[in-house]
């Protein structure tokens, strides 16, 4: 199974690997996944949509698709009005319906994180644009998975936030674990659903 895993930071950083740490953890569970990784650290909606022919239309078309956004959009001192975020997914995923069938392509929720560390950011704030990324999923008949709300659930935000930069947003080990996990389900379930 072919994947292309795009987005922003939590998809893009590699925290001491010799790859993206995602991909690291999806391979080693599921040695036969073939990944493209084109995030962006960084990046924001508008700026993804503004790159999207270069992230994704440009890209080898794959049997799925794995996008995580809003970290940045939501982030106090650089923030998108969460309206305008809205309607940047809604672009982006309008766009990437005309090359992958909606039950390819699986949208994240930005990540959940550790407000005693994190000083832009905050779990309430991010419960917010995370239900419009659920909007948008439910819209266009995407997969959705709640990051944050999984991470919140799964308790420990300390460790599960706790990566190289140790700033309570970017994980390591523990984070990249559960999100690794996440996404092998929802491919699993792709991967179902498209023998059928």
């Amino acid at each position: 199974m072919k994947v292309l895993l795009t987005g922003d930071s939590i998809i893009a950083r590699y925290e001491g690997l010799k790859e993206p740490h995602l991909n690291a953890d999806l391979k080693r569970d599921c040695p036969e996944l073939e990944l493209n990784n084109t995030a962006v650290s960084g990046i924001n909606s508008g700026a993804f949509f503004a790159r999207l022919s270069e992230l994704v239309l440009m890209q080898d078309q794959c049997d799925a698709i794995v996008i995580l956004l809003g970290t940045n959009d939501l982030a106090i001192h650089k923030q998108v009005p969460i309206e305008q975020f809205k309607k940047n997914m809604q672009l982006i995923a309008s766009a990437i319906v005309c090359l992958y069938w909606p039950k390819k392509v699986v949208l994240i929720s930005p990540p959940a994180v550790d407000e005693k560390k994190q000083h832009v950011r905050n779990n309430r704030l991010i419960a917010s644009y995370a239900k419009k990324v659920e909007e948008v999923s439910e819209e266009y008949g995407f997969h959705y998975i709640d990051l944050c709300s999984e991470m919140i659930k799964q308790g420990n935000l300390a460790e599960l936030c706790h990566g190289q930069k140790n700033d309570g947003l970017h994980f390591g080990a523990a984070g990249y674990e559960l999100l690794s996990r996440l996404v092998l389900e929802k491919l699993k379930q792709i991967e179902k659903d498209s023998q059928l």
